[in-house]
């Protein structure tokens, strides 16, 4: 009887404080309620809700040291981020909160996650006018006592030399590799995809990871600011209906195709991600296909096409991917207001390169005009330009083309003999080290893909990845011979202007559409997370099919282009002069002009000095033998001697290095004049190389 009475009374003042909670827990629940409504609103982007919470004396404290903001400008702060872009989303893990003695005022501890990252979150609450509001709050970013420990021990400092250790070791194996491509004959990217796959498959090997957001800064820029410079403007603009087509129409073709087609064969993938799939795959790159192509003659026709569309279609893919990636993390896409922003970023974009260009052009041309200068300058031009655009968030990509174009258009402006020189040898090599870090981090990254793919099997990754390979190829087969034909079809005035390119030119162009760097890094800039801290879906498969569509195209096509053009022995399908032709041409037009400018300014001095008649005398030879060069006969005997006369022009000239490196030896002269004696020795071989 007691054991009932007891059991009665239990659940009659459980109900009672369930119904009616204690006084305790009352303001408890409505401090949790507040708190979570507070963090919630900034995940939805309500920007009002927010800072009602915030007490108009509050105070909040962010993670970094100097982030310390009252109400105002908290609102001032809060704006840039209420947007779905920059929004943050928390997710909870526990909070305590602690009164006083009449539950006025509450003081609370918790933690969380921002997208991955842990936080601690303090603060102070005060009820005013029957309100809860925030008079302080601060948010710490939390780290393992290990990784403090470390960083304060000086590890984090032992961290940064292994990893700079580590690509060092990279480097020096891509230059290994490089020198091997030559001896074997292979494009060099295709060889360090293949030797970066090999390494990561060693026991042991160090695991490299690339930050997605750090991919567009640290590589993009300099690439696409590199491909603007070498851009060939007579070729360009002479090409350009068959570059636009190319560059823009069959990116957006492909991205189009892409996503339906993904949508069709893999479950759960929305139409956002394909058009994301779409506009990472569907840029070939340049630098593959002239790597490929070098040693390989081809109608010049075909490299055109080839290196105009890639500068165009890296921005359109880029694009794609922007407006693809901004879809899936917020869920939103309309089209009318996508068409204004995309408008909106693109013209922007270019008005911020043309006008950093213009003003790095009169710094160049008229204050900085020394080459230890005004090469680092173009340097950094491309980072400059891609910030700058950025940070209004236009596109930095095309901020880059257009600002690169302009200063490669009037580079004979601001740049000497000295520093075009200087700027193209160390472009060469930034080029060089930033497309070949790339190739070999594709093979690198590949297996820590593949571990990552989590629900997919790795048949099921590779029967999507290998069937989107063949939609690639097809599509850009079809897409060259439509561009090249349709046009002729539909209008006379291209039949009359343009001489047919046959067949054997677009199946060379289209079968030069190997994926590489624009593809990795855009595939590697995807962010790990939505916004509101849910894993970005699909994100290692895209990557994995990614990989393989670059390994793919890369690898088979690459290799297989040399053989296809030997093949069908494609020929030149343009009636053009010939590089020498041309370089003769010119050389007999400035010839005459300077034999002119002799006569008129320096008659008199020529007469007087033998010396100065002598230059008269060299230039006339000089044009009377490019004269000669012009006929048939006399050019045909050229084309027999010329790599005679190269070989020997360098035999004496290793003779005469090694006598001057027997003077340098004996010590009987200074070494600036031997440094100069080697310098003019090595822009002369520098010239023979080219011919």
């Amino acid at each position: 009887m007691i054991r009932k009475i007891i059991l009665g009374t239990y659940c009659f003042l459980s109900l009672i404080l369930f119904v009616f909670p204690t006084s305790a827990q009352q303001p408890m629940d409505e401090i949790n309620g507040l708190l979570d409504r507070w963090h919630k609103t900034s995940g939805e982007v309500k920007y009002g809700p927010f800072l009602n919470v915030i007490a108009s004396d509050g105070v909040i404290l962010g993670p970094d040291h100097d982030e310390r903001w009252d109400k105002a400008h908290a609102e001032k702060f809060s704006d840039q981020y209420f947007n779905p872009k920059n929004a943050w989303t928390y997710t909870y893990d526990k909070r305590h909160i602690s009164f006083n003695a009449d539950s006025t005022t509450a003081w609370f501890d918790e933690t969380f996650k921002i997208n991955t990252k842990s936080f601690r979150g303090v603060g102070v609450l005060t009820k005013l006018d029957n309100e809860w509001k925030l008079r302080q709050y601060s948010m710490s970013m939390s780290a393992p006592y290990a990784d403090v420990k470390a960083a304060v021990g000086g590890k984090a400092g032992q961290k940064i030399h292994s990893n700079l250790l580590l690509v060092m070791v990279l480097f020096f194996f891509m230059a290994m590799l490089f020198v091997l491509s030559q001896r074997l004959k292979i494009s060099y990217p295709i060889l360090l995809v293949i030797g970066g796959l090999v390494i990561s498959l060693i026991p042991g090997a160090p695991v490299i990871s690339v930050d997605p957001d750090i991919v567009f800064m640290v590589f993009l820029p300099p690439l696409l600011f590199e491909a603007a410079w070498y851009t060939n403007w007579g070729n360009f603009l002479k090409w350009r209906r068959s570059i636009f087509i190319m560059g823009f129409g069959l990116v957006f073709f492909t991205s189009l195709a892409i996503a339906y087609f993904s949508v069709s064969i893999i479950p759960g993938f929305t139409l956002a991600l394909g058009f994301l799939l779409g506009g990472i795959i569907s840029p070939p790159d340049a630098v593959a296909a002239s790597s490929v192509l070098k040693g390989v003659s081809i109608p010049k026709r075909g490299i055109a096409i080839l290196e105009g569309e890639s500068l165009v279609n890296d921005a359109a893919s880029l694009t794609v991917f922007r407006f693809a990636s901004i879809a899936i993390l917020t869920g939103q896409f309309v089209m009318s207001t996508a068409t204004t922003q995309f408008l909106m970023l693109s013209i922007m974009g270019v008005v911020v390169g043309l006008v950093i260009g213009h003003i790095l052009y009169i710094f160049l041309r008229y204050v900085a005009k020394s080459s230890s200068i005004s090469t680092p300058i173009t340097l950094i031009a491309p980072y400059l330009m891609y910030i700058v655009a950025e940070h209004f968030e236009w596109s930095g990509v095309l901020a880059v083309v257009s600002g690169g174009l302009f200063l490669s258009f009037r580079a004979g402006d601001y740049l000497n003999y000295h520093t075009r020189i200087q700027t193209k040898e160390v472009w060469a090599t930034v080029g060089f080290l930033l497309n070949g870090f790339v190739f070999i981090l594709i093979g690198l990254e590949l297996p820590v893909i593949i571990n990552g793919l989590g629900e997919y099997s790795m048949e099921e990754a590779i029967d999507y990845a290998l069937a989107i390979c063949v939609i690639v190829i097809v599509l850009r087969l079809i897409a060259v011979y439509l561009s090249a034909f349709v046009p002729r079809i539909l209008f006379k005035r291209v039949r009359i202007k343009e001489k047919s390119p046959g067949w054997k030119l677009p199946l060379v162009v289209g079968w030069a559409g190997m994926r590489g760097v624009v593809s990795l890094a855009s595939a590697l800039a995807i962010p790990l997370t939505l916004y509101d801290g849910t894993a970005f879906p699909h994100r290692n498969l895209i990557l994995f099919i990614t990989f393989v569509v670059i390994l793919v195209t890369l690898v088979f096509q690459g290799l297989t282009l040399p053989l296809l053009i030997k093949l069908i022995k494609i020929e030149e399908v343009d009636e053009q002069a010939s590089m020498e032709e041309q370089i003769d041409e010119i050389r007999v037009r400035l010839g005459k002009e300077s034999i002119a400018y002799l006569d008129k300014h320096y008659a008199k001095e020529m007469l007087e000095h033998e010396t100065i008649a002598r230059v008269k005398e060299q230039i006339i030879r000089s044009v009377n033998a490019s004269e000669r060069a012009k006929e048939e006969d006399t050019r045909a005997q050229l084309s027999a001697v010329r790599g005679l006369y190269n070989k020997i022009m360098l035999e004496l000239l290793a003779l005469r290095r090694d006598g001057l490196y027997k003077i340098k030896e004996s010590k009987a002269f200074d070494s600036d004049v031997i440094k100069e004696m080697e310098y003019s020795l090595d822009l002369e071989e520098s010239r023979l190389s080219r011919k």
